[in-house]
Order: structure tokens, then sequence, then C-alpha cells
């Protein structure tokens, strides 16, 4: 606890509770700063408490979400950029190391972010998963997490990372599909417990599902495509509930999809969108026919898990087949597009904007906290 108290000169004379409603407010790096003033406030800030209510004020502050941008094909490669979701297209941004990478650097990609910690996995010949990290851009922490198993486990592998509420515990789902599995439609789980730094195997087995897109967490859950077929089109999406540990469903409506949509499923993208599920559609004959310009759409889940309330918000036209990135905080879309280019497109007003990113980026959203590993 503070002490405001007049016998000791270590501490600010601020009542606890007003130097709790100001530290709340700032950034990460003025409250790193801020636990160098004295014993009772580097108590405070590293309180879990504070690290929750600190997390949750940061969660509805447009000027503490960034864009990290990994680009392993860049000149620098142990430096990531973290752009302002405010000013996007403006040149500046900041950099901050990677401390993680080897030497020489290795590829690695973005599992997913949570809460402010971002999982990203080290990728080789035969896949990704053998080395994996969590990590806090902010704080400047990072922790290798140990292998799952064997390095001769190889095989086509899913991850996804998430927080477990209810246990207040950071895990990443690992699903190994051998051949035989992924012809039985069914794959091997294990899953990552920072609380006890350990890994455990789940048993039953998991549903197969789209393999190169990366899981979207959302309301306690991961989410993939499915890749049941059923007449040449993907119906559904994959949810594990992160602090159950058990898999489910939510079907997709038949309005969602274009006629003759055989192909669909590398053209969609999930992400979210103001805290509801929304589904990016690449459609239109730019798919096959590069010159041509391709149809996008947005829906949204309203209530989520009610296949009945997917709501279309609005379609757009942009040159060529594009790929999708995800969406910023005030709900601006993170796209490339042919010829080479990031760009954003704002909704409201249907213009595009330029980005100063690679299209080889690693893009992941991410707000600021003191999440500790």
């Amino acid at each position: 606890m503070m002490s405001s108290s007049s016998d000791n000169d270590d501490d600010p004379k601020l009542p606890h509770d007003v130097a709790i409603e100001v530290l709340k407010r700032l950034p990460v790096k003025s409250l790193l700063r801020c636990k160098c003033v004295c014993r009772s406030w580097r108590s405070a800030i590293d309180d879990p408490r504070f690290v929750a209510l600190h997390l949750s004020h940061s969660a509805l502050d447009a000027s503490r979400w960034h864009l990290v941008c990994l680009d392993w094909c860049g000149p620098v490669q142990n430096r990531c950029s973290l752009l302002s979701h405010q000013s996007l297209a403006l040149p500046s941004r900041s950099q901050t190391e990677i401390p993680f990478v080897t030497t020489p650097p290795g590829s690695y990609l973005i599992v997913g972010s949570c809460n402010g910690l971002i999982c990203v996995t080290e990728c080789s010949r035969d896949g990704y998963g053998r080395a994996m990290y969590l990590w806090n851009p902010f704080t400047r922490k990072h922790k290798a997490v140990r292998r799952p198993g064997p390095d001769m486990e190889t095989g086509r592998m899913v991850l996804g990372f998430g927080f477990d509420a209810r246990s207040i515990d950071y895990k990443i789902v690992r699903i190994l599909y051998f051949p035989d599995d992924y012809r039985r439609r069914s794959g091997r789980v294990k899953i990552y417990s920072l609380l006890t730094d350990s890994w455990r195997s789940l048993e039953g087995e998991a549903p197969a599902f789209r393999l190169d897109n990366r899981a979207v967490f959302l309301n306690g859950n991961l989410h993939w495509f499915a890749s049941y077929r059923n007449e040449g089109r993907y119906r559904s999406i994959v949810s594990f509930d992160v602090a159950g540990e058990v898999f489910d469903e939510m079907a997709l409506l038949e309005e969602i999809f274009p006629v003759d949509s055989v192909y669909l499923l590398s053209y969609m993208y999930m992400a979210v969108l103001n805290d509801s599920l929304a589904v990016f559609i690449n459609g239109g004959e730019a798919v096959d026919h590069p010159e041509l310009d391709s149809v996008c759409s947005v829906w949204v889940m309203r209530d989520y898990g009610v296949p009945e309330s997917w709501t279309k918000l609005y379609n757009f036209k942009a040159s060529g087949p594009v790929g999708f990135d995800g969406f910023t905080w005030n709900g601006e879309l993170l796209i490339k597009i042919s010829g080479g280019e990031q760009v954003s497109w704002n909704p409201i007003t249907g213009q595009f904007a330029n980005l100063p990113l690679s299209t080889t980026c690693n893009l992941v959203t991410v707000v600021e906290s003191l999440v500790s590993l």
C-alpha cells in the first residue's frame, strides 16, 4: 500500500486511491519509470490488481492500441515497428528490439496476441512451432516456451493463443495433424499453461479446420474456419473454449457466400471488430483474374454464438485480389492490394490510404499492458 504519512520521506505525499487513479491513465513506458520513484509505487504498479485495472482502462483508450509490425524480410530483423492506431498512415513509428531473435535470424510468425502479450513461433522448413516465445513488447520482457515434445514430431500444425479468465492463465493450443490424422479429419491436441510452465495432452481429438489462418481469440474462445466441405463450400467456424478446453462449432449463414464459391476458403478471413466476430470475404472474378477488381464484404456476428445474427456491414471494391490483416481500433481495414501495397480502408469515407509498411510484414494489433511473464 502507498503511504502518505509525513514520517516516510521515501514516498510522495499522495493518497493511495488518488495515486492509483493517476497511474492507471499512464502509458506503460511512464509506469516503468514511476516504479523507480519509491518502493510503494513499485509495489502498487506490480500488484496484479493494478495490472488488471490498467489493462481494462487501456483497452478503452485508442492511444494505447498499437499495430506491431514484424518484417523478417527487412534489413533489420531484430527490431519491430510499433505504430499508433491513431496515425497509421504517418511515416513516424517507434522501434523496439525483438529480444529472442537468433543469429543468424530465422523466420517467425505471429500466433496471436492477448492482453498485451504476443505469441510468436519460429518457422522451419517442415512447418513451425519448433521454438515459441511469449513477449510483452511494452515491458520488453519475454519468455521462451519449453518444447511440447520431441523434435521428431512432424506434421501439419495449428496454433492458437488465448486467455483463461477462470484460472487467470495464458494458454497456447497446439494441434498436430499427422498424415493419417488429417485424412480422418482429426488432430492431436496439446496445451501449454503459462501458470504451470508446462504442456499436457488433451484427451480426445480436434476437428479438422483450415491450417493456414491465424486463430482469432474472442469471448474466451479461439476460432478457426472449419474445413468440412458441403457441396464445395465451407459452412462453419470451429471454436475452442480456452477455460473449459472443449471444441464447438458455429454455423455461417448461406447468404455470406457468393455464388460459385467453391474456392472461397482461401479468400475468407476472420478477425475481431468492436468486440464482435467478423468475417472478411474477397470475392469476385479478381480471384482468378488479377486484372479485375475484387468485390469485398465484411460480415459480423451481432449476437455471439447465434448464427442468425450474422449481418453484412458493407461491400467495397479493390484493385485486383486482396489479402486481409485485420481491423484497426477505429474500424479501418488493413489490407494488401494487388501490386504489393499495404493500405488501410476507411468504411465511413470509403477512402484508401497507403501505409508505410512492407507487404512482407507480419501484423498484429496489441494493447499496452503490464502483464508479466
